[in-house]
This record gives structure tokens, sequence and C-alpha cells, in this order.
């Protein structure tokens, strides 16, 4: 069985939730292969591989640029992935980037944002994105989903129950272990003080950090040396310019950009509650990740954000700034409730594993070969 994945994201350099996908499942993936051999195809750069210890996993550099390819594939259905890779049993498209090919596609549809919420992206990525999510429609012969929350919005475009769209939930990674000391070198590196308000997500119009930071602006200042500063990582996307730097500006708000790993564990464990009012989601990792790493959690009770929070965080309407703040005041001023939270958001995160994932992604590759 030789199965090829179209694995652009994680060769990005500063990697999205896409790319986080890939790189917990592609490991998992590869050891429960019985015969046969993954195939990455990616434009990245050529150079070392990024699973050189992976027995059953080839990569392989494709040509051209990543844009004129997309473009070609998107509108000619042209040139068939085996053109590079030589043959191959399946192909799977962890994203709405349609890779033509002559075997059976699989495809995951993380979430419908792009129907959805449109004028959050720029315009070149709205329609090439909405072309790519009708050519998987068209093509795929199983659709995986993130939750049940993208399950029913792909079955409101293709009918109730279409029987070729699995439910496959993301999984998160364990913490890893952050000593005090190494905590303190990256707050100190930044500049921050243990006891703060942590955002993590790309800054990008739905990520809804303009009615997070206005709630937050409208914390008394009594408030807001308890609650500690508002801090946001995470790579500047596409937001204007403009609002970025106008958020950066409100008093007690920082923006520290991506991060890389060791540095976003040493931010996670300095903080003491996490916000994520997104106005949409298919998964939403890092309310996940926030869970796991025993923070108390306010977040949106909509899409899977629900799915995932409900019970274990304060769920909100993200387009309230008033009840945004309730919220952020509650978490603050409970230390009981901080703990209850922390508590049942560790056991929630526990039933999340990449383990669970790439087993239901490999059965699905199974069921799609026969």
């Amino acid at each position: 069985m030789r199965i090829a994945i179209f694995a652009d994201q994680v060769y990005y350099k500063q990697p999205g939730g896409i790319a986080t996908y890939l790189r917990r499942i592609i490991p998992e993936l590869a050891v429960r292969l019985d015969e046969g051999s993954l195939v990455l195809a990616h434009h990245g750069p050529a150079g070392e591989p990024l699973f050189p210890d992976l027995e059953r996993v080839e990569e392989v550099r494709l040509p051209l640029r990543r844009d004129v390819m997309g473009m070609s594939w998107h509108t000619l259905g042209f040139p068939p992935l085996e053109r590079y890779l030589g043959q191959l049993d399946l192909v799977h498209a962890p994203s709405l980037v349609y890779p033509p090919s002559h075997t059976p596609l699989v495809a995951t549809v993380h979430d419908l944002t792009v129907l959805k919420y449109p004028r959050a992206f720029p315009r070149k990525w709205k329609h090439f994105h909405a072309r790519g999510l009708k050519l998987v429609l068209r093509h795929a012969e199983v659709i995986l989903c993130d939750s049940r929350s993208t399950y029913k919005d792909l079955c409101s475009l293709t009918g109730d129950r279409d029987p070729r769209m699995k439910v496959v939930p993301l999984g998160v990674s364990p913490p890893r272990e952050v000593e005090e000391e190494a905590m303190d070198r990256v707050l100190s590196k930044y500049g921050l003080r243990t006891g703060y308000i942590l955002f993590v997500g790309t800054m990008e119009p739905r990520k809804n950090l303009t009615r997070l930071v206005s709630a937050y602006a409208t914390l008394s200042e009594d408030e807001r040396e308890r609650s500690g500063e508002l801090v946001l990582v995470g790579a500047a996307g596409w937001m204007e310019e403009k609002e970025l730097s106008r958020l950066r500006a409100q008093p007690g708000v920082r923006w520290l950009d991506y991060l890389p790993r060791d540095e976003l564990e040493a931010v996670y464990r300095g903080a003491t509650v996490f916000v994520y009012p997104s106005l949409y989601e298919g998964f939403g990792l890092p309310v996940l990740e926030a869970m796991a790493r025993s923070l108390p959690v306010v977040t949106s009770g909509t899409s899977s954000m629900r799915e995932v929070g409900e019970g274990a965080a304060l769920l909100v309407d993200p387009t309230d700034e008033r009840e945004i703040r309730r919220a952020i005041q509650r978490l603050v001023d409970d230390e009981g409730l901080r703990e209850e939270l922390a508590s049942k958001g560790r056991d929630r995160a526990a039933d999340y594993t990449w383990d669970r994932t790439a087993e239901l992604t490999l059965q699905a590759y199974k069921d799609t070969i026969g």
C-alpha cells in the first residue's frame, strides 16, 4: 500500500493547525503500516528530511512553485501526482488543496470558514480554497471531519447522512515538562510576569481579537492589575496591519508573534487564564492544548468549541464583549472555579489522542482501498 499525503503545510517555517495535525499523525500512521509507505509530497525546502527516523516514510519535493502548481491543479486538474511520485494506491488531501491523481482520494475537511466567513480570507486565498472545497467534495471517496460541527456543516452542502463522511477528531499531545528556571528565562526574555491572560492563534479576523481586546480594555485599572496583561501569541497572519497595530497599542496588551514550541510551553505555564473567543472553528486545537496544560478556559459557545469545551470551560457569545469580559472577571476572581475548570479541562483533553486520530484515519484508508 503506497499512500501519498500532500504535506506542504508541515514544511512551513511557521506551522499552523494543519501542520500540527500532520506532524502528529504522520509518525502514528507510519508505525501502524504493515506494509507499503507514506509518500509526503511537498514544495518545502530541499535538504534534510523532516522524518528521517521513520522507515515507512518517503519525502518527495515537487517541482514548480507552490502557487503555480496549486493553480494548475484547481483549474486544469493537472498534473497528477503520479507524474512525480510513481504508482500510488491512495491520496490523502489534508486541506482544501486538491491534488489530482488516478487513485482514490481521502480528504480531511477541517472547517468551512471559506464559506461561512469569506471576508476573513484574503481574496486570492478565498477563491482558491472555495474551488478546492468543490473539487474535494466532487472527487473524494471518503471525507474526514474534525468534529460533529464540521460534519453538520458539510451535510448542509451535500445532503444529510452523506455516507462518505466520517468524524475523526483531532488529538492533543501531552505537555512538555518546563522547569521553573526555563520558564523564568523565557518570560524574562519577553518582559512578562506570571499571572496573565493568554490567547494563542494566528492573528486573523475570525479569531475575534478586536472584541477580546475591547473586552479587556473595559476592565478597571484594579481588575487589570489582578488579571495581569493580555498576551497574544501567534503569527501575524492576514489581519490588517492598521488593526493589528491598534490592538497592540492598547494598555496591557502584548503581542509576542509566533513562538517556537519550547518557548510557547513556558508561556503557557506562566498564564492564569486562557481565552479563545473565535467566531468559528472546525476543531479549535488551542482550546484543547490549554486544557491539557491545566489552564482554565474561556471560549466561544459556537461551532466545535462548544463540542470540545461544554462542561469543561466557560462558554460565551463571541459577539458580546460584555459576556467575554464577565467570563474573564469570574475566572480571575474565583480561584475555586479556576481549579475546577483546570481539572475538568485535563479530563476532557485526555479524551482526545493522536493515537485515536491515526487509528481512525488508517481505517478510512483501508476501507477506501478495500
